[in-house]
């Protein structure tokens, strides 16, 4: 507490507008902070020991430095489905609870994912820049795969694949999926082919990734897992670009084993002007834009607002990620 009010502290370096977090927190007799990058030094110092509750932008680092000095903090709130910028398990060791908001984009992040997909698959983007540069020719662009005779396969099987599952199922395409921490009935329910990891990569013609950015899935897509993918598969990603090891996923298109990529995140974001990546024509970008709708927005800070509260006055924090950490995406 500050002045004998509750204090959240806002870290963001992002968003310019935090009009509705203001409102709504106000409205509950919680003051309100928000500090940038810039500001962070003498911030820290300021409300670092008085914030009561702490909601961090997903691209803002929440380490060491700044959890050692929230002498009053009860909850740190991430501001995004992703938590891998908190340092979970120092915040654990100083009884703060840490949590995330999974579920407020599943309907645009599954749209995006398969926007990406059948634009990859179908050569959409390479035909446009053709058609601006003046070149009308349906024949020149890459081969482009009938996708009813192709398989997509799911590395992870949470909301956000599930629906990507159901709205692909029109296309025609067998669906597999891997995911340890999900039961047999949800396969069952979804018309979901259950398989192992190994299975996915060797028979997914079209691999879209949707789970969170662990020490187990970093680099888990490294060039001997991506060498199992069938020659001429696509690489879907909406989830964490840190999961791919970029230079191999880049060495397997210019090889010819990977057909092309659609990303909307990077490991490094965002990433530099000579990225490779961003280079080749086989590859799609999006700037990791997946989630964003005007009401997914306002969904986002409504319950990061609701957490942060419950956390404060000591009701228990919806998808508190040091409880359970079996999380998917």
């Amino acid at each position: 507490m500050k002045d004998g009010r509750y204090l959240v502290w806002i870290l963001d370096d992002e968003w310019k507008d935090h009009q509705l977090e203001e409102t709504i927190l106000r409205a509950h007799n919680v003051d309100v902070k928000v500090s940038r990058s810039e500001d962070l030094h003498e911030d820290l110092i300021l409300y670092g020991p008085y914030a009561d509750g702490v909601i961090v932008q997903v691209t803002f680092s929440c380490g060491v430095d700044i959890i050692s000095r929230l002498n009053s903090c009860k909850v740190i709130v991430s501001l995004g489905v992703g938590f891998d910028q908190i340092d979970v398990p120092y915040a654990s060791q100083h009884g703060i609870v840490v949590a995330h908001v999974p579920d407020y984009c599943v309907e645009e992040v599954s749209n995006h994912t398969v926007a990406l997909l059948l634009a990859v698959t179908r050569r959409v983007h390479i035909y446009n820049q053709r058609v601006k540069t003046g070149v009308w020719d349906s024949f020149d662009a890459p081969p482009i795969p009938r996708l009813s005779e192709n398989t997509v396969g799911l590395l992870g099987f949470g909301q956000i694949a599930r629906q990507v599952a159901s709205k692909l199922r029109s296309f025609g395409v067998h669906i597999l999926a891997y995911d340890e921490y999900v039961s047999n009935n949800v396969f069952v329910e979804h018309r979901v082919e259950r398989v192992s990891l190994d299975e996915l990569l060797c028979r997914s013609n079209v691999l879209s990734l949707h789970v969170p950015l662990t020490s187990e899935t970093k680099h888990l897509l490294n060039a001997e897992r991506l060498q199992m993918l069938p020659r001429g598969a696509f690489l879907i990603n909406t989830s964490r670009g840190g999961i791919i090891r970029e230079q191999d996923l880049c060495r397997l298109i210019k090889d010819g084993h990977l057909a092309g990529a659609a990303l909307d995140v990077f490991e490094i974001e965002p990433p530099t002007p000579s990225h490779p990546l961003l280079s080749m024509e086989e590859v799609l970008v999006t700037p990791h834009a997946a989630y964003l709708s005007r009401e997914s927005v306002i969904e986002l800070k409504r319950m990061a607002c609701e957490s942060v509260i419950n956390g404060i006055i000591g009701r228990p924090v919806p998808h508190a990620v040091n409880k359970d950490t079996r999380y998917v995406l």
